[in-house]
């Protein structure tokens, strides 16, 4: 082969030495006609800095178009290449594929889609065994469902309190720069009783319940599952949706109800306390302006929320803890998803209500 360059490399070759060889590599592939030949007979110490040195010349070349061949290779060097896949360091990347736009929009709505599917079968199935169940010898588990109950709405109640005192504050405050410029600081009482109790007051406790309880039932669930309790459930004759997934649901119904009324008297007393303490209106006034605001249907509408929100998010967190798969990786994103779709949800079904009542009313 009289016309193929040969670049015959030093005794040793180690990390002192590669940088030249490198050069050295690289220099005759500049020159080369096309092909070249490395030989390695002469090396007598090498280490993995030195061979690297080669196989990044052997990448060089390759994206140059020159065909670079070794020879003179001892055991030892033969092994150390078979062993970093010299084809694979050196082939040329793939070439990136079109993006397809139809497939990553399918890929990115699709597991939402199903996790919306498995929310409404649940769902579905949860109100059966509500209203049906009982009806035909299955009632509900009280036990566990007055169990669930405490565990939602007693470590939810100081967060839930203090988060409607400091709203009622804000409110108040928000309400009295606006309404003091006509003189109508009396208002004030309207402002904070109505948007607490028809809107703010449900809607901020499902949003709490959603991010606490939610997520809770979610991860307690899919460690079930990735621990095979509920097909452990299963083969013991036991409906997991009745013995697990209803008390949860009654409970959290109920448990967003009770701490919404909470929450709305707590508000109703921040802003009456900044109403008094700082815009000057009596205590016994605002009562009575607020009893002017609000009607019977406030309130009626305000506990349809709040059982309707607590519902939404216990069947979230249940129906995702139930689908989890990949262990405990899955158990976090069924977690993570549950907070979200609650939430999303919860504002959903409050934008229905909200529309469903503005109809009425006209």
């Amino acid at each position: 082969m009289p016309d193929v360059p040969v670049i015959r490399l030093d005794a040793t070759l180690d990390r002192a030495t590669v940088g030249g060889t490198v050069a050295l590599i690289h220099e005759a592939i500049a020159g080369s006609p096309g092909s070249m030949v490395v030989d390695l007979g002469r090396v007598e110490r090498f280490d993995s800095a030195g061979l690297g040195g080669i196989v990044e010349g052997l990448r060089g070349a390759r994206e140059a178009g020159v065909d670079v061949r070794l020879r003179g290779l001892s055991q030892p060097m033969l092994d150390f290449f078979s062993l970093v896949s010299v084809e694979r360091l050196t082939a040329q990347p793939a070439a990136r594929e079109p993006v397809d736009l139809v497939r990553r929009v399918g890929g990115a709505v699709m597991p939402l889609l199903d996790a919306f599917a498995a929310i409404g079968s649940t769902g579905l199935r949860t109100l059966l065994a509500i209203t049906v169940g009982p009806m035909r010898g299955r009632p509900i588990r009280i036990d566990r469902t007055t169990l669930e109950l405490d565990h939602a709405a007693n470590g939810a109640l100081p967060i839930v309190a203090l988060i409607a005192f400091l709203l009622g504050l804000v409110l108040a405050m928000q309400a009295w720069v606006q309404l003091r410029v006509w003189g109508a600081e009396i208002y004030v009482a309207d402002m904070v009783g109505v948007s607490v109790l028809t809107e703010i007051g449900p809607l901020m406790t499902a949003i709490v319940l959603a991010a606490r309880s939610g997520s809770s039932n979610a991860a307690q669930l899919g460690a079930m599952v990735v621990g095979e309790e509920v097909d452990a459930l299963r083969q013991m004759g036991v409906d997991p949706l009745r013995f697990l997934v209803v008390p949860k649901v009654i409970a959290l119904g109920l448990a967003v109800l009770g701490l919404g009324i909470v929450f709305d008297v707590v508000a109703i007393c921040g802003g009456a306390l900044f109403a008094w303490g700082v815009a000057g209106i009596e205590p016994a006034a605002f009562r009575e302006q607020l009893q002017t605001a609000l009607r019977m249907s406030d309130f009626l509408v305000a506990s349809a929320k709040c059982v309707t929100f607590g519902l939404c998010v216990g069947v979230v967190g249940c129906a995702l803890g139930l689908r989890v798969e990949g262990g405990s990786e899955g158990v976090g994103r069924a977690t993570t998803n549950a907070v979200v779709l609650g939430i999303f949800l919860v504002i959903v079904v409050d934008t229905l209500f909200v529309t469903a009542q503005r109809m009425v009313l006209a």
